[in-house]
Protein backbone atom coordinates (compact mmCIF):
# COMPACT_ATOMS: atom_id res chain seq x y z
CA UNK A 1 0.00 0.00 0.00
CA UNK A 2 2.61 2.36 1.23
CA UNK A 3 4.48 1.77 -2.41
CA UNK A 4 1.41 2.82 -4.22
CA UNK A 5 0.86 6.07 -2.08
CA UNK A 6 4.55 6.62 -3.21
CA UNK A 7 3.92 6.01 -6.68
CA UNK A 8 0.71 7.81 -6.36
CA UNK A 9 2.12 10.92 -4.72
CA UNK A 10 4.87 11.25 -7.80
CA UNK A 11 1.82 10.92 -10.06
CA UNK A 12 0.05 13.74 -8.91
CA UNK A 13 3.19 15.82 -8.81
CA UNK A 14 3.78 15.43 -12.44
CA UNK A 15 -0.33 15.52 -12.92
CA UNK A 16 -0.04 19.01 -11.51
CA UNK A 17 2.24 20.27 -13.39
CA UNK A 18 -0.05 20.37 -16.53
CA UNK A 19 -3.17 21.91 -14.98
CA UNK A 20 -2.95 25.14 -16.25
CA UNK A 21 -6.30 24.42 -18.33
CA UNK A 22 -7.71 22.53 -15.63
CA UNK A 23 -7.66 25.37 -13.25
CA UNK A 24 -9.18 27.37 -15.93
CA UNK A 25 -11.77 24.87 -16.74
CA UNK A 26 -13.18 24.64 -12.58
CA UNK A 27 -13.18 28.49 -12.33
CA UNK A 28 -14.92 28.94 -15.72
CA UNK A 29 -17.57 26.24 -14.65
CA UNK A 30 -17.38 27.26 -11.04
CA UNK A 31 -18.41 30.85 -11.98
CA UNK A 32 -21.11 29.52 -14.37
CA UNK A 33 -22.70 27.74 -11.52
CA UNK A 34 -22.27 29.89 -8.57
CA UNK A 35 -23.31 33.68 -10.77
CA UNK A 36 -25.90 32.07 -13.02
CA UNK A 37 -27.18 29.04 -12.78
CA UNK A 38 -27.84 29.62 -9.12
CA UNK A 39 -29.52 32.98 -9.02
CA UNK A 40 -31.25 31.80 -11.98
CA UNK A 41 -32.48 28.91 -10.32
CA UNK A 42 -33.59 30.15 -6.98
CA UNK A 43 -35.39 32.94 -9.09
CA UNK A 44 -37.18 30.50 -10.86
CA UNK A 45 -38.22 28.63 -7.48
CA UNK A 46 -39.68 32.01 -6.35
CA UNK A 47 -41.65 32.30 -9.64
CA UNK A 48 -42.85 28.61 -9.48
CA UNK A 49 -44.03 29.35 -5.50
CA UNK A 50 -45.59 33.04 -6.19
CA UNK A 51 -47.41 32.07 -9.40
CA UNK A 52 -48.99 28.86 -7.14
CA UNK A 53 -49.54 31.79 -4.44
CA UNK A 54 -47.76 30.00 -2.10
CA UNK A 55 -45.39 32.21 0.25
CA UNK A 56 -42.80 29.63 2.00
CA UNK A 57 -41.66 26.41 1.03
CA UNK A 58 -41.00 23.84 4.42
CA UNK A 59 -42.02 20.32 5.68
CA UNK A 60 -44.99 22.01 6.87
CA UNK A 61 -46.57 22.55 3.43
CA UNK A 62 -45.21 19.53 1.54
CA UNK A 63 -48.37 17.60 1.85
CA UNK A 64 -50.07 20.61 0.68
CA UNK A 65 -48.34 20.93 -2.05
CA UNK A 66 -48.51 17.67 -3.17
CA UNK A 67 -52.19 17.64 -2.61
CA UNK A 68 -53.77 20.69 -3.51
CA UNK A 69 -50.74 22.21 -6.15
CA UNK A 70 -49.71 19.83 -8.63
CA UNK A 71 -48.67 22.17 -10.88
CA UNK A 72 -45.84 23.74 -8.58
CA UNK A 73 -44.97 20.34 -7.40
CA UNK A 74 -44.66 18.86 -11.30
CA UNK A 75 -42.11 22.77 -11.99
CA UNK A 76 -40.41 22.08 -8.22
CA UNK A 77 -39.83 18.52 -9.64
CA UNK A 78 -38.61 20.15 -13.32
CA UNK A 79 -36.07 22.34 -10.74
CA UNK A 80 -34.93 19.87 -8.92
CA UNK A 81 -33.98 17.56 -12.29
CA UNK A 82 -32.29 20.83 -13.59
CA UNK A 83 -30.25 21.03 -10.54
CA UNK A 84 -29.42 17.05 -11.16
CA UNK A 85 -28.52 17.48 -14.77
CA UNK A 86 -26.55 20.43 -14.20
CA UNK A 87 -24.40 18.36 -11.26
CA UNK A 88 -24.12 15.69 -14.31
CA UNK A 89 -23.23 18.19 -16.66
CA UNK A 90 -20.43 19.41 -14.04
CA UNK A 91 -18.88 15.46 -12.61
CA UNK A 92 -18.55 14.67 -16.80
CA UNK A 93 -16.76 18.27 -17.86
CA UNK A 94 -14.31 18.35 -15.28
CA UNK A 95 -13.56 14.40 -15.32
CA UNK A 96 -13.51 14.86 -19.05
CA UNK A 97 -10.93 17.70 -17.92
CA UNK A 98 -8.72 15.75 -15.97
CA UNK A 99 -8.82 12.65 -18.04
CA UNK A 100 -7.27 15.17 -21.50
CA UNK A 101 -4.33 16.36 -18.61
CA UNK A 102 -3.59 12.61 -17.44
CA UNK A 103 -3.76 11.75 -21.54
CA UNK A 104 -1.40 14.90 -22.22
CA UNK A 105 -3.44 16.11 -25.57
CA UNK A 106 -4.74 19.35 -25.15
CA UNK A 107 -8.05 20.29 -25.42
CA UNK A 108 -9.81 23.24 -26.09
CA UNK A 109 -13.15 24.60 -23.67
CA UNK A 110 -15.08 24.42 -27.04
CA UNK A 111 -14.44 20.98 -27.38
CA UNK A 112 -14.78 19.67 -23.86
CA UNK A 113 -18.17 21.51 -23.84
CA UNK A 114 -19.14 19.63 -26.92
CA UNK A 115 -17.73 16.33 -25.40
CA UNK A 116 -19.82 16.77 -22.37
CA UNK A 117 -23.19 17.59 -24.11
CA UNK A 118 -22.30 14.55 -26.26
CA UNK A 119 -22.25 12.17 -22.92
CA UNK A 120 -25.79 14.06 -21.52
CA UNK A 121 -27.10 12.36 -24.76
CA UNK A 122 -26.60 8.88 -23.07
CA UNK A 123 -27.84 9.20 -19.80
CA UNK A 124 -30.79 6.41 -19.48
CA UNK A 125 -33.28 6.24 -16.20
CA UNK A 126 -30.83 3.41 -14.19
CA UNK A 127 -27.77 5.84 -14.73
CA UNK A 128 -29.83 8.96 -13.62
CA UNK A 129 -31.09 6.68 -11.11
CA UNK A 130 -27.77 5.68 -9.66
CA UNK A 131 -26.97 9.27 -10.05
CA UNK A 132 -29.48 10.38 -8.06
CA UNK A 133 -28.59 8.20 -4.85
CA UNK A 134 -25.13 8.28 -5.38
CA UNK A 135 -24.65 12.20 -4.75
CA UNK A 136 -27.65 13.00 -2.74
CA UNK A 137 -27.37 9.96 -0.45
CA UNK A 138 -23.93 8.35 -0.36
CA UNK A 139 -21.61 11.22 -1.32
CA UNK A 140 -22.61 13.71 1.14
CA UNK A 141 -23.78 11.93 4.50
CA UNK A 142 -20.56 9.40 3.74
CA UNK A 143 -17.94 12.64 3.70
CA UNK A 144 -16.68 11.74 0.41
CA UNK A 145 -18.64 14.99 -1.31
CA UNK A 146 -17.43 16.22 -4.80
CA UNK A 147 -17.65 20.00 -4.32
CA UNK A 148 -20.24 21.31 -6.12
CA UNK A 149 -22.03 24.44 -5.29
CA UNK A 150 -24.98 23.41 -6.58
CA UNK A 151 -24.63 20.06 -3.59
CA UNK A 152 -24.06 22.81 -0.74
CA UNK A 153 -27.34 22.27 0.72
CA UNK A 154 -27.24 18.30 0.42
CA UNK A 155 -25.81 18.11 4.19
CA UNK A 156 -26.97 17.02 7.69
CA UNK A 157 -27.90 19.98 9.44
CA UNK A 158 -26.04 20.46 12.76
CA UNK A 159 -28.81 20.10 15.17
CA UNK A 160 -29.32 16.80 13.64
CA UNK A 161 -25.72 16.01 14.47
CA UNK A 162 -26.13 16.86 17.51
CA UNK A 163 -29.10 15.83 18.26
CA UNK A 164 -27.72 12.04 17.22
CA UNK A 165 -24.71 12.53 19.30
CA UNK A 166 -26.45 13.13 22.28
CA UNK A 167 -28.56 10.69 22.35
CA UNK A 168 -27.57 7.20 23.80
CA UNK A 169 -24.87 5.02 22.55
CA UNK A 170 -26.79 2.76 20.46
CA UNK A 171 -28.14 5.56 18.18
CA UNK A 172 -24.40 7.21 18.28
CA UNK A 173 -23.54 3.75 17.08
CA UNK A 174 -25.45 2.81 14.66
CA UNK A 175 -24.99 6.30 13.07
CA UNK A 176 -21.32 5.80 13.03
CA UNK A 177 -22.11 2.40 11.52
CA UNK A 178 -24.73 4.11 8.97
CA UNK A 179 -21.56 6.59 8.04
CA UNK A 180 -19.00 4.32 7.43
CA UNK A 181 -20.91 1.41 5.13
CA UNK A 182 -21.83 4.75 2.94
CA UNK A 183 -18.50 5.62 2.86
CA UNK A 184 -17.10 1.85 1.73
CA UNK A 185 -20.48 1.73 -0.59
CA UNK A 186 -19.15 5.16 -2.25
CA UNK A 187 -15.50 3.48 -2.72
CA UNK A 188 -16.09 1.03 -4.31
CA UNK A 189 -18.79 2.53 -6.62
CA UNK A 190 -16.83 5.57 -7.11
CA UNK A 191 -15.89 3.77 -11.08
CA UNK A 192 -19.73 3.69 -11.82
CA UNK A 193 -19.84 7.03 -13.80
CA UNK A 194 -15.99 6.95 -15.05
CA UNK A 195 -16.66 3.69 -16.54
CA UNK A 196 -20.00 4.91 -17.90
CA UNK A 197 -19.18 7.98 -19.45
CA UNK A 198 -15.26 7.31 -20.44
CA UNK A 199 -16.00 3.43 -21.30
CA UNK A 200 -19.76 3.37 -22.72
CA UNK A 201 -20.09 0.84 -20.17
CA UNK A 202 -23.83 0.05 -19.35
CA UNK A 203 -25.00 0.89 -16.06
CA UNK A 204 -25.39 -2.52 -14.73
CA UNK A 205 -21.68 -3.14 -16.00
CA UNK A 206 -20.16 -0.31 -14.90
CA UNK A 207 -21.63 -0.91 -11.56
CA UNK A 208 -20.27 -4.34 -11.83
CA UNK A 209 -16.51 -3.49 -12.83
CA UNK A 210 -16.28 -0.79 -9.98
CA UNK A 211 -16.90 -3.06 -6.93
CA UNK A 212 -14.87 -6.07 -8.89
CA UNK A 213 -11.60 -3.24 -9.05
CA UNK A 214 -12.27 -1.77 -6.18
CA UNK A 215 -12.50 -5.15 -3.95
CA UNK A 216 -8.39 -5.63 -3.95
CA UNK A 217 -7.20 -1.68 -3.78
CA UNK A 218 -9.96 -0.46 -1.12
CA UNK A 219 -7.50 0.60 1.33
CA UNK A 220 -5.00 2.09 -0.91
CA UNK A 221 -7.87 4.23 -2.89
CA UNK A 222 -9.06 5.14 0.86
CA UNK A 223 -5.12 6.42 1.36
CA UNK A 224 -5.13 8.72 -1.06
CA UNK A 225 -8.43 10.24 -0.44
CA UNK A 226 -6.82 10.39 3.11
CA UNK A 227 -3.26 11.74 1.80
CA UNK A 228 -4.36 14.24 -1.17
CA UNK A 229 -7.38 15.44 0.92
CA UNK A 230 -5.08 15.79 4.06
CA UNK A 231 -2.09 17.69 2.24
CA UNK A 232 -4.43 20.27 0.67
CA UNK A 233 -6.15 21.22 3.84
CA UNK A 234 -2.96 21.64 5.40
CA UNK A 235 -1.29 23.59 2.69
CA UNK A 236 -4.54 26.24 2.63
CA UNK A 237 -4.69 26.23 6.81
CA UNK A 238 -0.83 26.89 6.66
CA UNK A 239 -1.82 29.32 4.21
CA UNK A 240 -4.67 31.56 5.73
CA UNK A 241 -2.46 31.06 9.06
CA UNK A 242 0.66 32.85 7.78
CA UNK A 243 -0.96 35.53 6.03
CA UNK A 244 -3.09 35.95 8.84
CA UNK A 245 -0.12 35.78 10.96
CA UNK A 246 1.49 38.36 8.63
CA UNK A 247 -1.36 40.50 9.01
CA UNK A 248 -1.10 40.82 13.18
CA UNK A 249 2.69 41.80 12.87
CA UNK A 250 1.85 44.82 10.31
CA UNK A 251 -1.00 45.97 13.13
CA UNK A 252 1.76 45.73 15.76
CA UNK A 253 4.29 46.87 14.60
CA UNK A 254 3.11 49.63 11.45
CA UNK A 255 -0.22 50.56 12.47
CA UNK A 256 -0.17 52.72 9.68
CA UNK A 257 0.11 50.68 6.78
CA UNK A 258 -3.02 48.34 8.60
CA UNK A 259 -5.38 48.53 6.00
CA UNK A 260 -3.14 47.94 2.86
CA UNK A 261 -2.00 45.22 3.87
CA UNK A 262 -5.25 43.75 4.89
CA UNK A 263 -6.25 44.92 1.32
CA UNK A 264 -3.46 42.77 -0.32
CA UNK A 265 -3.61 39.84 2.57
CA UNK A 266 -7.41 39.16 1.62
CA UNK A 267 -6.60 39.56 -1.66
CA UNK A 268 -4.26 36.69 -1.43
CA UNK A 269 -6.91 34.58 1.26
CA UNK A 270 -9.10 34.86 -1.80
CA UNK A 271 -6.34 33.10 -4.11
CA UNK A 272 -5.79 30.61 -1.20
CA UNK A 273 -9.57 29.89 -1.61
CA UNK A 274 -9.82 29.71 -5.01
CA UNK A 275 -6.79 27.22 -5.05
CA UNK A 276 -8.56 25.24 -2.29
CA UNK A 277 -11.48 25.23 -4.42
CA UNK A 278 -9.59 23.69 -7.36
CA UNK A 279 -7.50 21.10 -5.74
CA UNK A 280 -10.21 19.80 -3.18
CA UNK A 281 -12.44 19.14 -6.91
CA UNK A 282 -9.51 18.12 -8.79
CA UNK A 283 -8.63 15.25 -5.83
CA UNK A 284 -11.40 12.85 -6.74
CA UNK A 285 -10.94 13.15 -10.42
CA UNK A 286 -7.26 12.54 -10.17
CA UNK A 287 -7.64 9.68 -8.17
CA UNK A 288 -9.96 8.17 -10.46
CA UNK A 289 -8.18 8.94 -13.48
CA UNK A 290 -4.97 7.69 -12.27
CA UNK A 291 -6.07 4.38 -11.06
CA UNK A 292 -7.49 3.80 -14.29
CA UNK A 293 -4.73 4.09 -15.99
CA UNK A 294 -2.43 2.34 -13.11
CA UNK A 295 -4.79 -0.69 -13.81
CA UNK A 296 -4.76 -0.07 -18.06
CA UNK A 297 -7.88 0.35 -18.64
CA UNK A 298 -8.24 4.21 -19.08
CA UNK A 299 -9.40 4.31 -23.05
CA UNK A 300 -7.47 5.99 -25.36
CA UNK A 301 -8.63 8.85 -26.58
CA UNK A 302 -11.28 8.77 -29.64
CA UNK A 303 -9.83 7.85 -32.73
CA UNK A 304 -12.67 11.34 -34.25
CA UNK A 305 -11.40 13.39 -31.74
CA UNK A 306 -9.23 15.87 -33.36
CA UNK A 307 -6.70 18.17 -31.15
CA UNK A 308 -7.46 21.60 -32.45
CA UNK A 309 -4.25 23.29 -33.18
CA UNK A 310 -3.02 26.31 -31.75
CA UNK A 311 -3.90 29.65 -33.75
CA UNK A 312 -1.20 32.59 -32.61
CA UNK A 313 -2.91 35.04 -33.78
CA UNK A 314 -5.87 33.90 -32.04
CA UNK A 315 -4.18 33.25 -28.85
CA UNK A 316 -2.41 36.77 -28.75
CA UNK A 317 -5.93 37.96 -28.67
CA UNK A 318 -6.98 35.74 -26.52
CA UNK A 319 -3.95 36.61 -23.78
CA UNK A 320 -4.45 40.52 -24.23
CA UNK A 321 -7.89 39.86 -23.36
CA UNK A 322 -7.32 37.73 -20.35
CA UNK A 323 -4.43 40.41 -19.12
CA UNK A 324 -7.07 43.11 -19.51
CA UNK A 325 -9.89 40.97 -17.48
CA UNK A 326 -7.64 40.18 -14.70
CA UNK A 327 -6.04 43.84 -14.42
CA UNK A 328 -9.91 44.89 -14.26
CA UNK A 329 -11.12 42.23 -12.05
CA UNK A 330 -7.89 42.57 -9.63
CA UNK A 331 -9.21 46.23 -9.19
CA UNK A 332 -12.73 45.41 -8.31
CA UNK A 333 -11.78 42.68 -5.84
CA UNK A 334 -9.45 45.36 -3.94
CA UNK A 335 -12.55 47.82 -3.99
CA UNK A 336 -14.40 45.16 -2.45
CA UNK A 337 -12.08 43.88 -0.20
CA UNK A 338 -11.69 47.28 0.78
CA UNK A 339 -15.35 48.11 1.32
CA UNK A 340 -15.50 44.77 3.42
CA UNK A 341 -13.00 45.28 5.69
CA UNK A 342 -13.71 49.61 7.08
CA UNK A 343 -17.49 48.59 6.99
CA UNK A 344 -18.00 45.38 8.05
CA UNK A 345 -18.54 45.22 11.51
CA UNK A 346 -19.63 42.56 14.89
CA UNK A 347 -23.22 43.26 15.77
CA UNK A 348 -24.39 43.03 19.67
CA UNK A 349 -27.13 40.62 18.78
CA UNK A 350 -29.95 39.27 21.84
CA UNK A 351 -28.91 37.05 23.72
CA UNK A 352 -31.44 33.77 24.28
CA UNK A 353 -30.93 30.65 26.76
CA UNK A 354 -32.18 27.62 25.08
CA UNK A 355 -34.83 25.83 26.56
CA UNK A 356 -33.54 28.09 30.30
CA UNK A 357 -30.61 25.97 29.93
CA UNK A 358 -26.55 26.76 30.70
CA UNK A 359 -23.26 24.67 30.06
CA UNK A 360 -25.69 21.80 31.80
CA UNK A 361 -26.61 23.58 35.08
CA UNK A 362 -30.30 22.17 35.34
CA UNK A 363 -32.81 20.78 33.57
CA UNK A 364 -34.41 22.05 30.20
CA UNK A 365 -37.50 24.16 30.66
CA UNK A 366 -37.81 23.59 34.10
CA UNK A 367 -38.25 26.40 37.03
CA UNK A 368 -34.52 25.75 38.43
CA UNK A 369 -33.40 26.45 34.94
CA UNK A 370 -35.08 29.56 34.38
CA UNK A 371 -33.73 30.60 37.94
CA UNK A 372 -30.50 29.84 37.70
CA UNK A 373 -29.73 30.95 34.17
CA UNK A 374 -31.55 34.51 34.46
CA UNK A 375 -29.54 34.98 38.08
CA UNK A 376 -26.28 33.62 36.47
CA UNK A 377 -25.80 35.13 33.20
CA UNK A 378 -29.14 37.64 32.60
CA UNK A 379 -30.00 36.74 29.09
CA UNK A 380 -32.00 38.91 26.93
CA UNK A 381 -34.71 36.27 26.58
CA UNK A 382 -35.00 32.72 27.50
CA UNK A 383 -36.20 30.18 24.72
CA UNK A 384 -38.63 27.59 25.84
CA UNK A 385 -41.41 25.30 24.39
CA UNK A 386 -45.09 25.35 25.12
CA UNK A 387 -47.30 22.33 24.36
CA UNK A 388 -51.19 21.93 24.38
CA UNK A 389 -52.33 19.40 26.77
CA UNK A 390 -55.04 16.45 26.86
CA UNK A 391 -57.52 18.77 28.62
CA UNK A 392 -56.35 22.15 27.11
CA UNK A 393 -54.30 23.68 29.56
CA UNK A 394 -50.56 24.11 28.63
CA UNK A 395 -47.42 22.84 29.23
CA UNK A 396 -43.51 23.20 28.94
CA UNK A 397 -42.08 20.57 27.02
CA UNK A 398 -39.88 20.22 23.91
CA UNK A 399 -39.88 16.76 23.35
CA UNK A 400 -43.40 15.07 21.51
CA UNK A 401 -42.58 12.17 23.16
CA UNK A 402 -41.95 12.01 27.25
CA UNK A 403 -39.90 8.98 27.21
CA UNK A 404 -36.50 10.37 26.88
CA UNK A 405 -37.34 13.59 29.40
CA UNK A 406 -39.28 11.48 32.07
CA UNK A 407 -39.43 7.62 31.27
CA UNK A 408 -42.94 7.71 30.03
CA UNK A 409 -43.78 6.95 26.53
CA UNK A 410 -46.53 8.93 25.58
CA UNK A 411 -46.98 12.36 24.53
CA UNK A 412 -48.03 15.54 26.16
CA UNK A 413 -51.40 15.61 24.53
CA UNK A 414 -52.25 12.24 26.04
CA UNK A 415 -52.14 13.60 29.64
CA UNK A 416 -53.79 15.95 31.66
CA UNK A 417 -52.11 19.03 32.99
CA UNK A 418 -52.34 17.31 36.55
CA UNK A 419 -50.70 14.02 35.05
CA UNK A 420 -47.61 15.79 33.82
CA UNK A 421 -47.21 17.88 36.67
CA UNK A 422 -46.75 14.51 38.96
CA UNK A 423 -43.61 13.53 36.75
CA UNK A 424 -40.33 15.03 37.01
CA UNK A 425 -37.57 15.60 34.21
CA UNK A 426 -34.69 13.73 34.67
CA UNK A 427 -31.42 15.65 32.87
CA UNK A 428 -27.83 16.68 33.29
CA UNK A 429 -27.83 14.83 36.71
CA UNK A 430 -30.76 16.26 38.04
CA UNK A 431 -34.36 15.58 39.04
CA UNK A 432 -36.85 18.86 38.28
CA UNK A 433 -40.58 18.73 38.21
CA UNK A 434 -42.75 19.15 35.06
CA UNK A 435 -44.30 22.79 35.10
CA UNK A 436 -47.21 24.09 33.64
CA UNK A 437 -46.44 27.32 31.29
CA UNK A 438 -48.88 28.99 34.03
CA UNK A 439 -46.20 28.42 36.81
CA UNK A 440 -43.25 29.22 34.15
CA UNK A 441 -44.45 32.46 33.36
CA UNK A 442 -45.50 33.68 36.89
CA UNK A 443 -41.59 32.86 37.63
CA UNK A 444 -40.42 34.57 34.58
CA UNK A 445 -42.23 37.66 35.65
CA UNK A 446 -41.24 37.59 39.11
CA UNK A 447 -37.48 37.30 38.15
CA UNK A 448 -38.14 40.07 35.69
CA UNK A 449 -37.04 37.70 32.44
CA UNK A 450 -38.41 37.99 29.43
CA UNK A 451 -38.98 35.00 27.25
CA UNK A 452 -38.78 33.27 23.48
CA UNK A 453 -41.38 31.41 23.94
CA UNK A 454 -41.79 28.50 21.18
CA UNK A 455 -45.48 26.99 20.75
CA UNK A 456 -45.18 23.71 19.66
CA UNK A 457 -48.09 22.44 17.18
CA UNK A 458 -49.00 18.47 17.07
CA UNK A 459 -51.87 16.73 15.22
CA UNK A 460 -53.45 16.41 18.59
CA UNK A 461 -53.78 20.32 19.27
CA UNK A 462 -57.74 21.07 19.18
CA UNK A 463 -58.88 23.16 16.26
CA UNK A 464 -59.22 26.44 18.32
CA UNK A 465 -55.24 25.98 20.76
CA UNK A 466 -54.03 29.27 18.94
CA UNK A 467 -57.36 31.22 19.60
CA UNK A 468 -57.40 30.12 23.69
CA UNK A 469 -53.57 30.92 24.19
CA UNK A 470 -54.01 34.59 22.93
CA UNK A 471 -57.06 35.20 25.12
CA UNK A 472 -55.52 33.58 28.33
CA UNK A 473 -52.18 35.47 27.96
CA UNK A 474 -52.13 38.02 25.18
CA UNK A 475 -52.26 40.52 28.21
CA UNK A 476 -49.26 39.10 30.01
CA UNK A 477 -46.76 38.58 27.10
CA UNK A 478 -47.47 42.38 25.74
CA UNK A 479 -47.08 43.88 28.58
CA UNK A 480 -44.29 42.12 29.76
CA UNK A 481 -42.96 42.10 26.06
CA UNK A 482 -42.52 38.15 25.97
CA UNK A 483 -41.96 37.10 21.88
CA UNK A 484 -42.96 34.35 20.32
CA UNK A 485 -42.19 31.72 17.48
CA UNK A 486 -43.56 28.94 15.62
CA UNK A 487 -41.93 25.92 13.57
CA UNK A 488 -45.40 26.05 11.76
CA UNK A 489 -46.33 28.69 9.19
CA UNK A 490 -50.11 28.84 10.32
CA UNK A 491 -49.34 29.10 13.95
CA UNK A 492 -47.33 32.47 12.68
CA UNK A 493 -50.21 33.90 10.69
CA UNK A 494 -52.83 33.23 13.49
CA UNK A 495 -50.73 34.88 16.05
CA UNK A 496 -49.74 37.81 13.89
CA UNK A 497 -53.69 38.20 12.97
CA UNK A 498 -54.90 37.62 16.58
CA UNK A 499 -52.75 40.43 17.62
CA UNK A 500 -50.63 42.36 15.02
CA UNK A 501 -48.08 43.78 18.36
CA UNK A 502 -47.18 39.98 18.97
CA UNK A 503 -43.64 39.93 17.76
CA UNK A 504 -43.55 36.65 16.17
CA UNK A 505 -40.55 34.65 14.65
CA UNK A 506 -41.11 32.07 12.12
CA UNK A 507 -38.28 29.09 12.35
CA UNK A 508 -36.58 27.93 9.37
CA UNK A 509 -34.32 24.22 9.86
CA UNK A 510 -32.97 24.69 6.15
CA UNK A 511 -32.12 27.53 3.73
CA UNK A 512 -33.65 26.28 1.04
CA UNK A 513 -34.65 29.48 -1.31
CA UNK A 514 -33.97 32.23 0.80
CA UNK A 515 -35.78 34.01 2.80
CA UNK A 516 -39.82 33.07 2.78
CA UNK A 517 -43.16 35.44 2.55
CA UNK A 518 -44.61 35.69 5.74
CA UNK A 519 -45.95 38.10 8.41
CA UNK A 520 -43.56 37.06 11.37
CA UNK A 521 -41.57 39.93 12.72
CA UNK A 522 -38.09 37.76 12.80
CA UNK A 523 -36.78 34.45 11.29
CA UNK A 524 -35.39 32.09 13.49
CA UNK A 525 -32.85 29.93 11.44
CA UNK A 526 -30.70 26.53 12.14
CA UNK A 527 -27.34 28.56 12.11
CA UNK A 528 -24.94 25.45 10.08
CA UNK A 529 -27.15 26.59 6.83
CA UNK A 530 -27.38 30.07 7.15
CA UNK A 531 -25.18 33.05 4.89
CA UNK A 532 -24.46 36.49 4.87
CA UNK A 533 -26.83 36.43 1.82
CA UNK A 534 -29.52 35.32 3.72
CA UNK A 535 -29.26 37.95 5.98
CA UNK A 536 -29.01 40.77 3.94
CA UNK A 537 -32.00 39.85 2.00
CA UNK A 538 -33.69 38.95 5.50
CA UNK A 539 -32.90 42.37 6.47
CA UNK A 540 -33.99 44.27 2.86
CA UNK A 541 -37.34 42.64 3.39
CA UNK A 542 -37.41 44.47 7.31
CA UNK A 543 -37.12 41.28 8.95
CA UNK A 544 -34.96 39.92 12.23
CA UNK A 545 -32.64 36.93 12.14
CA UNK A 546 -32.29 34.59 15.03
CA UNK A 547 -29.86 31.48 14.57
CA UNK A 548 -29.43 28.32 16.53
CA UNK A 549 -28.09 26.78 18.50
CA UNK A 550 -24.33 27.75 18.54
CA UNK A 551 -22.35 27.19 21.35
CA UNK A 552 -18.72 27.69 20.66
CA UNK A 553 -17.04 30.81 20.31
CA UNK A 554 -15.52 30.69 16.69
CA UNK A 555 -19.19 30.45 15.72
CA UNK A 556 -20.91 33.10 17.69
CA UNK A 557 -18.30 35.47 16.24
CA UNK A 558 -18.66 34.75 12.95
CA UNK A 559 -22.56 34.93 13.05
CA UNK A 560 -22.03 38.22 15.02
CA UNK A 561 -20.04 39.20 12.25
CA UNK A 562 -22.51 38.72 9.85
CA UNK A 563 -24.75 40.54 11.36
CA UNK A 564 -27.48 38.19 12.81
CA UNK A 565 -29.97 39.91 14.99
CA UNK A 566 -30.36 37.06 18.11
CA UNK A 567 -28.21 34.18 19.30
CA UNK A 568 -29.82 31.08 20.37
CA UNK A 569 -27.37 29.30 22.72
CA UNK A 570 -26.67 26.38 26.14
CA UNK A 571 -23.71 28.44 26.57
CA UNK A 572 -24.34 31.69 27.42
CA UNK A 573 -21.20 32.14 29.75
CA UNK A 574 -19.55 31.89 25.95
CA UNK A 575 -22.21 34.51 24.51
CA UNK A 576 -21.64 36.64 27.15
CA UNK A 577 -18.02 36.84 26.60
CA UNK A 578 -17.97 37.19 23.22
CA UNK A 579 -20.50 40.29 23.04
CA UNK A 580 -18.29 41.67 25.19
CA UNK A 581 -15.58 42.18 22.25
CA UNK A 582 -17.01 46.14 21.05
CA UNK A 583 -16.79 47.14 16.94
CA UNK A 584 -13.44 49.61 18.28
CA UNK A 585 -11.87 46.26 19.68
CA UNK A 586 -12.08 44.64 16.30
CA UNK A 587 -8.72 44.51 14.20
CA UNK A 588 -8.32 43.78 10.37
CA UNK A 589 -7.19 40.57 11.02
CA UNK A 590 -9.98 39.34 12.87
CA UNK A 591 -11.98 40.24 10.02
CA UNK A 592 -9.81 38.42 7.95
CA UNK A 593 -9.96 35.43 10.26
CA UNK A 594 -14.36 35.70 10.27
CA UNK A 595 -13.80 36.06 6.82
CA UNK A 596 -11.91 32.73 5.95
CA UNK A 597 -13.90 30.57 9.01
CA UNK A 598 -17.15 31.96 7.08
CA UNK A 599 -16.33 31.51 3.53
CA UNK A 600 -13.21 28.86 3.23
Amino acid sequence: MLTYLKRSLGNAWDFLKGTQAYFRDVLIMHGFILFICLPLLGSTTRFILRRGAIDYLSSDNITIIISQHPGVLLSLIAVLLTILLLVYFEFTFLLMSVYFIKKQVPVSLKQLLELTFFQLKKIRPLTFLFFLAYFLLILPISGLSFNSDLLSKVKIPAFIMDFIFANRWIVVSTFIIFYLLLAYIGIRLIFALPEIILRDRPFKQAVKESWLLTKARFFAILGQFVVIGGSILLLSTAGYLLIITLQIIVEEFLPDYSLISAVFAMSVLQGVLLFNIVMSTVGIFYIIVDFMDDEGFLPDIPKWFTPQPSNEKYSAVKNTGIILFAVFFGIGVCLYNMDYLTSAAQTRPIMVSHRGVSGNNSAQNTLAALEKTSAAYHPDYVEMDVQETKDGQFVVMHDFNLRQLTGVDKAPQDLTLKELEKLTVKENGVEEPVVSFDDYLKKADELNQKLLIEIKNSKKDSKDVITRFVTKYEKNILEKKHILQSLTYQTVSDLKKANPNFYVGYILPFNIVGPPVTPADFLTMEYSTINRNFIDSTHQDGKKVYVWTINDSDAISRMMFYGVDGIITDRMDLLNENVKITDEEITYSDKLLNFVLGVG
